[in-house]
């Protein structure tokens, strides 16, 4: 039997997280979305179950929220519940040799490279890079074909937007963004918002 997992949010990111599910092997008994009617309309899809406070929860959970301040604050909530947390690497993603702290999503051609070390609650989109020795912390966000170079070394809560890139050796701060197809070739510190290639302050 297919080890059973709940999903955190039913937006479409949540609907992308159910199939990756499915095809991982993973069983989705159902959502949880503070919005009951985030699926309707739409089928194929297991039932929304409750919202944050008032959901069951059966089995592990999968959080499916892009958006990391909120993915923090769902995760220490349902923690508060007593709720326990899945990982997920897709069969088409790759994973060498690296440690990946527990709640990962990591999406089809994603790929971790050897001896790199993430902590909890890796989110990574379709075609996502961390390079080999890479040293991450708490809930980093990289979105489709985002670039972190071996060596870097990044804080908790950093996100890279679509095709940003984090030159190899580079240090990135707690709370930092890159946005969109940003190129990082200096240090940034934490709760700095960049953008452009090279990467400026916004």
């Amino acid at each position: 039997m297919n080890p059973r997992v709940l999903i955190l949010g039913a937006g479409g990111l949540g609907r992308e997280v159910f199939w990756w599910a499915k095809e991982a092997g993973l069983a989705p008994l159902g959502f949880i979305d503070d919005n009951p009617d985030a699926l309707a309309g739409r089928s194929g899809y297991a039932p929304i179950l409750g919202g944050v406070e008032d959901a069951p929860l059966p089995c592990p959970v999968l959080l499916a929220i892009g958006q990391n301040a909120a993915r923090r604050v769902c995760a220490e909530r349902l923690r508060a519940r007593g709720a326990a947390f899945a990982t997920l690497v897709h069969p088409q993603a790759k994973v060498l040799h690296a440690e990946i702290g527990p709640g990962a999503v990591i999406a089809p051609f994603a790929y971790v490279a050897a001896d790199a070390k993430v902590g909890a609650f890796l989110f990574m989109q379709a075609g996502a890079v961390i390079g080999h020795d890479v040293r991450a912390g708490d809930f980093l966000r990289l979105d489709t074909d985002a670039f972190v170079g071996g060596y870097a070394v990044l804080g908790d809560d950093v996100t890279l937007h679509t095709g940003a890139k984090v030159m190899p050796g580079k240090h990135v701060g707690d709370h930092a963004t890159l946005g969109a197809g940003s190129v990082l070739l200096s240090n940034l510190h934490a709760s700095a918002t960049v953008f452009g290639v090279p990467a400026l302050k916004v």
